[in-house]
């Protein structure tokens, strides 16, 4: 398989220049994330990461040797996702308008772009569970699902990005020997946009006054486009790994945006009420430290990664991975709930 460099090349490049040029122009339109109780950084810090992705990404799909057609549905989808996170950065919309325009690009991607769940694979080890009715319905839910979990992961520095990156590294691995084509080029790309911005995001090599976040814009872009790579790679007749693996290569997002919802219910809380009680913030809190809990939440996204690999590679069962999937779920949900029942982070 020919990889096409030059692309790759110039995301990189694009999204370095990106965060240059947006650095200064964020401090003058307002566009940082200020300090509060649930926010204890220091100073205020530009939200310019998701936006400066999203230019790499873009440029690079524009020189691209393969059919831009093929992107035309991505671009749309992704300019109403960055858009919208834009905007929620700069002056907080409502969750309804929020909502309504993830279902706009959820929909673009599903129905329009057809990259739709058709199948959920073998889970009960009872043959494959098709999706007769609704696959459109199904996948919208399951698209905005992704860009929801991704913007509850990101509660600490590189969290979001490091464990999305980790999923874009490991379906490029799966899908490296496959023809080069719109889902591929898009990992590979994002393979190379998220290190660029995980380096002023962590301030590797670089002052803290430097710090900058990837703010709503950068998390439900991620989220989209993790969406997108896992549905069209793991549906059809030429997917290339499972549905399970594709539930497995998203594992803590997903894990974290289900156990955070059934806690919140079961707390008597609006599911859409933020709080101090997610995993991260839960280990954080109890004397391990925010950079240890940030290596301790990735360690675990790379083992996930790495079973749905190898559990790929080796053919496992469906049904058994599910299961098993659900026998990590269930611990890390109790942990959680039996924490925020008991109040001792702050809401």
């Amino acid at each position: 398989m020919n990889v096409p460099f030059t692309p790759l090349f110039v995301a990189i490049v694009t999204t370095f220049i990106g965060i240059l040029l947006l650095r200064p122009l964020a401090a003058n339109i307002g566009l940082v994330d200020i300090p509060n109780n649930r926010k204890p950084h220091t100073g205020s810090v530009p939200l310019i990461g998701g936006i400066a992705m999203y230019l790499g990404i873009i440029v690079s799909i524009l020189i691209t040797p393969l059919d831009l057609n093929n992107f035309s549905y991505f671009i749309l989808a992704s300019l109403i996702v960055v858009f919208l996170g834009a905007l929620d950065d700069h002056q907080n919309i409502s969750v309804s308008i929020r909502i309504l325009f993830q279902c706009l690009a959820a929909v673009i991607v599903a129905e329009v772009a057809g990259i739709s769940i058709l199948s959920f694979g073998d889970l009960l080890n009872r043959g494959d569970i098709y999706i007769d009715d609704w696959p459109v319905f199904i996948s919208v839910l399951a698209i905005i699902a992704g860009m929801n979990a991704v913007n509850m992961l990101d509660g600490i520095n590189g969290l979001a990005g490091g464990s999305s990156l980790i999923t874009f590294i490991a379906v490029a691995y799966l899908a490296i020997d496959s023809t080069i084509g719109v889902s591929l080029m898009i990992a590979l790309l994002f393979c190379m946009v998220l290190p660029v911005f995980l380096i002023d995001n962590l301030c590797i090599w670089r002052p803290l006054q430097n710090r900058i976040f990837m703010g709503d814009a950068g998390s439900m872009l991620l989220g989209l486009s993790i969406a997108w790579v896992l549905i069209d790679l793991s549906q059809g007749e030429v997917s290339v790994f499972s549905p399970v693996t594709a539930l497995w290569l998203f594992g803590l997002p997903i894990i974290e945006l289900v156990s955070t919802i059934f806690r919140r219910v079961l707390n008597g809380k609006s599911p859409f009420e933020p709080d101090l009680n997610h995993m991260h913030h839960i280990i954080s809190h109890l004397g391990v430290g925010k950079k240890k809990s940030l290596i301790i939440m990735l360690i675990f996204s790379s083992i996930m990664s790495i079973i749905a690999i190898v559990s790929e590679i080796y053919g496992t069962d469906e049904w058994i991975m599910f299961a098993l999937f659900l026998i990590v779920f269930v611990p890390y949900f109790i942990f959680c709930y039996r924490i925020s029942s008991n109040n001792k982070l702050t809401s």
